[in-house]
């Protein structure tokens, strides 16, 4: 598989931003009322922040370029998350298949510092735009799912069994901003060629 992990001071910098704090707390906002709909009391395990936005829309996109990339079907890759307040904010994206979809050798070589640097600028760079947008990067695609903001199946949704929430807590702009706040998203300097 290929493990990535986020630069924490970077990451402790873009955190701050106001914009980024809000889109978080309203997906966390909706999970904890589903929560407590259906369990009654008791806070989620699960706390979406800005972190875990990010890491995971992240992985969703790397596993979209990884499939382009490889040649590997898009249900044959799956992420393993690794966040927490304290500084851990990585990703594992590994094969799940025996067959031949699962043979190791086209990810391992992904990981060589060329092709990861290429796939993820790739992948960042496809997460830009999204062909159901303007109406998903302003969240009204995924409406009705009201765990993730900027996400939908021509973007960040990934086949269920390739992810470890079900596509649930996506938010593209955390990746590249929003187009009238464009600094918001964590790989804005990188997009912008600074």
């Amino acid at each position: 598989g290929v493990f990535l992990a986020f630069n924490q001071s970077r990451l402790a910098e873009w955190e701050q931003q106001d914009v980024v704090r809000e889109r978080a707390e309203i997906v966390h906002a909706t999970w904890r009322a589903e929560w407590k709909e259906r369990y009654g009391q008791g806070e989620p395990d699960l706390q979406i922040t800005p972190r875990y936005l990010l890491v995971h829309s992240f992985a969703h996109a790397l596993m979209r370029q990884l499939t382009l990339e490889c040649g590997y079907s898009s249900a044959a890759l799956r992420e393993r998350l690794y966040v927490s307040e304290d500084c851990m904010a990585g990703l594992l994206i590994y094969t799940a298949t025996s067959d031949s979809d699962g043979t190791l050798g086209g990810l391992q070589r992904q990981g060589e510092p060329a092709r990861i640097e290429r796939a993820v600028r790739s992948s960042v760079r496809a997460m830009e735009w999204c062909s159901s947008d303007p109406l998903c990067i302003a969240g009204m695609v995924s409406a009705k799912e009201t765990h993730s903001l900027a996400a939908c199946h021509a973007c960040l949704h990934a086949p269920e069994t390739a992810c470890e929430q079900y596509n649930r807590f996506l938010d593209r702009a955390m990746l590249t901003g929003l187009p009238e706040l464009g600094k918001a998203g964590f790989f804005t300097t990188m997009l912008s060629g600074e």
